[in-house]
């Protein structure tokens, strides 16, 4: 059985094997509800229980809270574009006509409650981690809310859950409580909701919610960076620190709540807080130019930016505020200013390559020549090219200004980018005239601040520009602890483990396979086969039976992927079920992956497959996989990741992802396995072979 202590204040599950009682829980429920919720489990737990006899269901103190956060509506209401009634269970558009009787919504709820108590029975049975009844009803309520992709990831719900993380009761709350966010922001409402979970988890009861933990959700003010927007507290005692903020030529001096009450890290935490930074003028000490002074209106967004590197001086000593802008240092600061890279040049001129890069991101319409980025340029191009650089379409609202109507300028002006000279009742934007040095310090300011906030919404990848998938965990790696030493890659992180590896296919040719397992190499993933991307038919690797007998002999732990071109569900399932029948006899205990990939030709019978037909056709062959006892995987690049899949379908089932130019990872959302090299050198193998890092997490 599980035990459960507290030491100094510390709260920590322990993983417990062996069996664990059936809990059975009497709901507060109409007889027709309790029948169908009697059959429902029949249906659900017996098979269920052939395999494990760790099954719980969710209590009364679950069910309860579902309701009470949810409410009853008996009639069907839209929200995210979706269908729900009841106690928020969603539906399809058609369902209901006449509306839903309580009983009936209580009937839906506990149906809908059948499937999450599957789910996280077979999570706690993966990490063999037997909950208290208040850990599994904390959970279920908190999937009912936002699904069950959260068990996938990485965070320190997770790892706390998993029995992986020691926490304090505080910081079990902070791990419910950052699940509070919705489109960007964090919400009150939410945030409620999660502390209520978090008191289920640590006593069973929803109590603690309110007597013992309190949030600080920060309205995040333009022109500002904060470390993030939500922190959870322990009512009665001093904040003691906050999350980091900082604004140009201000010092934090604390928050200020709706009723106007200051507080700073001594105060006593007394309740539930959404506040406002406040700011101390402070003066600009670092490099200064003979021609920008401290009364300027734009001195301090010129001696920012210059300690950020993104705008220098002439090399004199001077800035030249009031000289009009040339093209070319418009581009530079631009783009450094959004997050972009520095270019070398691609001819004579030093902004070459900015405007090589800029024409093939599509930023501007035309790959400026010398000559013309020596020219000035005017404020509607500038606009133009900058909201391209951050990612924002053209805005189909009316435009504010009197002399443009351009969606560019428009998009900028409710950023707060572009303000316009107010003549009168009019508000002008002088679409047609240069803009000073000065001017671009203010306007490339706002978009530095600007970018800085939307890399937390947004993700730029090529010509694409994304909306960040909600609930999707993201990638957390440490860039600097990534060390290669000649083709072995390791990470130097305490607190995740990795293991070495190396995919091959038959064009590995013969494989000293002890050569291999004395070096630093713990794994290789052999390639079954695949199907080809024309016809189509299935094949073999001549070589899967020989690498994957040879390499488990040597010590080796073996996986397997098959290199699918499915157009469909029925493919992917023959696929799955033909890499089941290859691997019978094998001792297989890596993954199995899924190896879907975009074949850049006309002639590819995947051309234009669309993203449902390929994240169903993904799910099906790891479905097979997983049931026949198998540990399945997802292989993506970038181009798959972000653009022809979409990863909130495929939760279920961690990545491989594989990109090569990089010293680091940094693709958005989270992966178990990075292939970082097709030209990897390691004894027993002749040529190039592929190389990998896995993350144990």
């Amino acid at each position: 059985m599980e035990k459960h202590f507290r030491e100094s204040g510390r709260f920590r599950p322990i993983p417990a094997k062996g069996e664990n009682e059936m809990k059975q829980n009497m709901r507060k429920r109409s007889p027709l509800a309790m029948l169908l919720a009697l059959c429902l489990a029949m249906q659900l737990c017996v098979p269920a229980a052939m395999a494990s006899n760790r099954l719980m269901r969710a209590g009364d103190t679950a069910i309860e809270q579902i309701e009470e956060e949810e409410g009853f509506r008996a009639e069907k209401y839209t929200s995210g574009g979706k269908w729900y009634i009841g106690y928020g269970t969603e539906c399809d558009a058609e369902d209901y006509p006449e509306g839903i009787t309580r009983e009936e919504a209580e009937l839906l709820l506990m149906s809908k409650v059948e499937t999450y108590e599957a789910k996280l029975n077979d999570f706690f049975d993966r990490y063999d981690v037997t909950p208290t009844q208040g850990q599994f009803d904390a959970l279920i309520c908190f999937s009912y809310n936002f699904g069950t992709g959260w068990m996938s990831g990485t965070s320190d719900l997770v790892k706390i859950a998993r029995g992986e993380k020691d926490a304090t009761r505080l910081e079990v709350a902070h791990a419910f409580g950052e699940w509070c966010h919705s489109g960007g922001q964090a919400l009150s409402g939410l945030a409620d909701r999660r502390l209520q979970e978090a008191a289920i988890y640590l006593d069973d009861s929803t109590r603690a919610a309110e007597d013992e933990f309190a949030y600080l959700i920060i309205n995040m003010e333009s022109g500002a960076s904060y470390e993030t927007d939500f922190a959870v507290y322990e009512i009665g005692k001093a904040y003691g620190s906050f999350p980091k903020a900082e604004k140009l030529g201000y010092s934090f001096a604390g928050f200020r709540t709706s009723d106007g009450k200051t507080i700073t890290e001594n105060s006593i935490v007394d309740g539930n807080a959404v506040v406002t930074a406040q700011w101390t003028a402070t003066s600009y000490t670092g490099k200064t130019y003979t021609d920008v002074n401290k009364s300027d209106w734009f001195y301090n967004y010129v001696m920012e930016l210059s300690e950020q590197g993104i705008v220098g001086g002439n090399g004199d000593g001077t800035f030249a505020p009031n000289r009009a802008t040339s093209t070319g240092e418009m581009l530079k600061l631009v783009l450094l200013s959004t997050g972009h890279k520095e270019q070398k040049p691609t001819t004579a001129h030093w902004a070459s390559g900015y405007a090589t890069y800029a024409y093939s991101m599509g930023f501007t319409a035309q790959n400026y020549s010398d000559y013309q980025l020596d020219n000035g340029i005017s404020r509607l191009d500038v606009a133009r090219f900058a909201a391209k650089a951050l990612g924002y379409g053209a805005s189909n609202a009316a435009s504010p200004f009197a002399d443009v109507n351009d969606g560019y300028v428009t998009a900028l002006y409710e950023a707060g980018v572009f303000i316009g000279t107010k003549v009168g009742d009019q508000t002008y934007f002088y679409p047609g005239s240069s803009i000073t040095r000065a001017e671009v310090a203010t306007i490339v300011y706002r978009i530095y601040q600007l970018s800085s906030l939307d890399q937390k919404q947004k993700i730029h990848y090529g010509n694409y520009t994304l909306d960040v998938l909600e609930g999707i965990p993201t990638n957390t790696y440490n860039k600097d602890a990534f060390v290669k030493n000649g083709s072995i890659m390791t990470y130097n992180d305490p607190g995740v483990r990795t293991r070495v590896g190396i995919d091959v296919s038959q064009y590995q040719g013969d494989v000293d396979w002890n050569a291999v397992a004395r070096t630093d190499v713990d794994f290789v993933i052999a390639r079954v086969g695949g199907r080809g991307y024309t016809v189509g038919a299935i094949y073999d690797d001549t070589k899967f039976d020989e690498y994957a007998d040879g390499a488990a002999k040597a010590g080796l732990q073996v996986g397997a992927y098959f290199f699918s071109q499915a157009v469909s569900v029925a493919e992917a399932q023959e696929e799955a079920y033909h890499v089941l029948d290859k691997l019978r006899g094998h001792e297989i205990t890596g993954p199995v992956v899924f190896d879907w990939e975009v074949i850049g030709k006309s002639e590819a019978r995947t051309y234009g497959i669309e993203t449902g037909v390929l994240c169903a056709a993904a799910n099906a062959f790891c479905k097979i996989i997983k049931d026949a006892g198998y540990d399945p995987m997802i292989y993506i690049t970038d181009y798959a990741g972000y653009v022809k899949y979409d990863l909130s379908e495929v939760m279920d089932y961690p990545l491989w992802y594989a990109r090569y130019d990089v010293d680091a990872p940094s693709f958005y959302y989270d992966f178990a396995m990075w292939q970082y090299s097709s030209k990897g050198s390691v004894d027993g193998i002749k040529g190039n072979v592929d190389m990998d890092i896995w993350f144990i997490k």
